[in-house]
């Protein structure tokens, strides 16, 4: 998918959103719609939640003081908006680990070869 345009490719201008097409159906919708591409598609207690977070500065502690809520709801929200922004973590492969599994007979070559290729 393309990313979308910010400014007018003639005049420099900025540009603003004032129609959406659903895919599926052809549906328009037109009217004139805030730019939000970082957070395009989240929900709204997620981006709430970003907003919340960032002006707790990180901080777990104030995030809960602010939302009056507890820490694992924080650590549940935080969970959800890695998913959300598709941040969740990635396998970290090391080398000499999968040679270890090799020659312990937990992988096969060909799934070390996978694991490598990640």
């Amino acid at each position: 998918m393309k990313k979308s345009l910010t400014n007018c490719p003639v005049c420099e201008g900025e540009l603003k959103i004032v129609k959406y097409e659903c895919k599926e159906c052809k549906t328009r919708i037109s009217g004139e719609f805030e730019k939000n591409e970082m957070c395009h598609g989240l929900s709204e207690e997620i981006f709430d939640f970003i907003k919340v977070f960032i002006y707790a500065e990180g901080s777990i502690k104030q995030a809960e003081k602010i939302l009056n809520c507890s820490y694992p709801k924080i650590k549940n929200l935080l969970k959800k908006t890695k998913a959300a922004l598709n941040l969740e973590k990635e396998e970290v492969v090391d080398t000499g680990d999968i040679i270890d599994m090799i020659s312990k007979g937990e992988f096969s070559v060909e799934e070390a070869l996978k694991k490598l290729k990640k």
